[in-house]
């Protein structure tokens, strides 16, 4: 049995809230682990007014969690990379100052400049009208604004604990968020975000939970975003694709080349790209973003049992604009709502049953850490060639053919 350490920084129902917190490794603990450190704090100044930080640093990865913010991985650094990317947003923003109904639906932009941010609980992707029961049980019509709500509701639950096993430590951020009203969904994340002492990676744990009594539906997407020095012009985007499918006439364009990357270029319009991604026997796959010379790279590791859809999102604009992209593996595909039910993409769950979903980020600055993730996907890839589509599918996108 390992050895834990538990402080609760934030817990609502028990009226607790901790403004500052640090933790640390001991003297002691020098020889045999990294130095660790743990550090909360609260954030004030213009629109992170009121925005409460976690600041992990395990000896050799760094990394902040939001809890005002879902619970999200803002940035992070490893070995002098940059995690996450440089948003027109100076975040991490308070959810008091986004306004998801602003420009038609799209104002979860405004809060936008994390690394690793969930989109649902109840609804992800674009904005779309829906129909829902109204407390009276009738229909009623509905703007679903974009990504939904839980990027933007604070957690009600924070803990922070330190295990201890044999030669390893692990660093635990663990948060609990609710997302409903009354005659609504009441959904609720439980997650729990780990990294292991001097390690190159983050995993995070995550259970949705619905808590009415009566069925569901949820979609979760996780909106992993990376800049540079990870994307640059030449970088490149290794997964072993089974299929690939232009979301638009857009991203047709581009098509020949969707595992490849621009530098900044002003004016650039997003291409999105759908992938089916093989997996071994268990459903356990990796996706990578690679720099052009192929000693720096970002891993994604998850199962697609628990995330069958992955979406490839290129916005190569100019550097002050947002230079990113993003890897997105999810319950669904970032369409609006109403399209993903009618295509059978959409949970439904059952009282008091969960979905579980582990995601973990891994991250690589030498070619032979970069070139053993492209040898598991090849292995992964073995066999099974790719079926690039040369138009939108129906099935997958609004007026696909």
């Amino acid at each position: 049995m390992g050895k834990e350490k538990k402080w609760i920084l934030t817990d609502v129902k028990a009226g607790i809230w901790v403004e500052s917190f640090a933790a640390a490794c001991e003297k002691k603990d020098h020889k045999k682990r990294a130095n660790w450190c743990i550090v909360k704090r609260q954030l004030h100044g213009g629109l992170t007014e009121g925005v409460d930080i976690i600041e992990v640093n395990n000896g050799a990865l760094s990394f902040t969690i939001v809890p005002s913010r879902g619970m999200g991985l803002w940035k992070g650094t490893y070995e002098g990379c940059e995690l996450g990317w440089r948003s027109p947003v100076a975040g991490p923003v308070n959810p008091m100052f986004v306004q998801g109904s602003d420009r038609g639906g799209l104002g979860w932009l405004q809060g936008f400049d994390e690394c690793i941010v969930r989109c649902g609980l109840d609804s992800n992707g674009a904005p779309g009208e829906d129909v829902v029961p109204d407390n009276n049980g009738n229909p009623f019509s509905v703007m679903l604004p974009l990504h939904g709500r839980i990027a933007n509701t604070p957690a009600r639950r924070v803990e922070i604990s330190v295990v201890e096993s044999g030669k390893t430590t692990e660093l635990v951020i663990s948060g609990i968020v609710d997302e409903g009203m009354l005659f609504s969904p009441c959904l609720r994340l439980e997650t729990r975000i780990s990294t292991i002492v001097g390690s190159n990676a983050v995993t995070l744990h995550d259970e949705v939970v619905n808590l009415n009594t009566v069925a569901r539906e949820m979609e979760l997407l996780y909106h992993c975003n990376f800049g540079e020095p990870f994307l640059e012009q030449g970088s490149r985007f290794v997964a072993p694709s089974r299929v690939v499918v232009p979301r638009d006439r857009r991203a047709m364009e581009g098509l020949t080349g969707y595992d490849r990357y621009q530098g900044p270029t002003p004016g650039y319009v997003e291409q999105v790209y759908w992938h089916q991604l093989c997996s071994g026997r268990k459903g356990d796959t990796v996706a990578m973003l690679r720099n052009k010379a192929g000693n720096k790279g970002v891993a994604l590791r998850y199962n697609v049992k628990q995330l069958p859809c992955f979406s490839q999102w290129k916005n190569t604009v100019g550097a002050g604009e947002g230079y990113v992209t993003g890897l997105e593996p999810g319950t669904n595909l970032p369409n609006a709502k109403r399209f993903e039910r009618e295509k059978g993409r959409v949970i439904r769950l059952a009282p008091g049953k969960r979905h579980v979903v582990d995601l973990t980020l891994e991250v690589h600055t030498t070619a032979r850490g970069v070139a053993g993730v492209e040898r598991e996907i090849a292995v992964l890839r073995r066999g099974k060639p790719i079926r690039v589509f040369s138009q939108p599918v129906a099935d997958l996108s609004p007026g696909g053919n």
